[in-house]
Order: C-alpha cells, then sequence, then structure tokens
C-alpha cells in the first residue's frame, strides 16, 4: 500500500477502509456511500476488509493507487480540488483514466 492510500482519495481522512475498482482508489466510509450512489458503472466499491476480491480487482488496485489517479485527474484543466464526488467521477478525465487503468 501506497502512503497516499493511507488517507481518503475524496475528503482526507486517515485509514481508508473502502476502495473502487473502477479508479484503484481508496476512501473512507462516508466517501463510500456516496462511490456506490453513483452505481457499479462509474464506480464500483469494494470494502478492503469483508468483501473477496478477484484476481483482477487486486490487480487493477495495484495498477492503480490514489497519487496516478491524483496525477491524472490533476493533469487536467477541468479537475478542481473540492470537486463534489458526482462531479468529479461524472467528468470526461474520470472517463478517460477508468479506460487507462
Amino acid at each position: 500500500m501506497q502512503v497516499s492510500d493511507k488517507t481518503c482519495f475524496d475528503c482526507g481522512v486517515f485509514n481508508p477502509t473502502w476502495a473502487s475498482v473502477t479508479y484503484g482508489i481508496v476512501f473512507c466510509l462516508e466517501c463510500s456511500g456516496q462511490h456506490r450512489s453513483l452505481g457499479t458503472h462509474l464506480s464500483f466499491v469494494r470494502s478492503l476488509a469483508m468483501d473477496k476480491w478477484s484476481d483482477d480487482q487486486k490487480k487493477r488496485m495495484r495498477l492503480g493507487g490514489n497519487d496516478r489517479a491524483l496525477a491524472f485527474f490533476g493533469a487536467h484543466p477541468a479537475y478542481r480540488e473540492n470537486m463534489s464526488i458526482p462531479e468529479k467521477y461524472n467528468s470526461e478525465f474520470a472517463r478517460l483514466y477508468k479506460e487507462k487503468l
């Protein structure tokens, strides 16, 4: 686990316990609810501790990580810090990252 993966990708809370396999990022319980409300077509959410993970899901998490996602998002002009979760993950840059990963 990378150092950046010890905080929630979306709000910065320490010790995230949930992940989006779609983006290879980790986040807190509160943000996991918002990700779940996006639908699995935008963010497929798994518990780091309670869910079983397929080999493909584990691979996406190894290829991803909070640092890589933030670097990709931040390189796009439409990205702004403090975007809402729905705004961020319904964006073109999120779609491009999902395809790249």
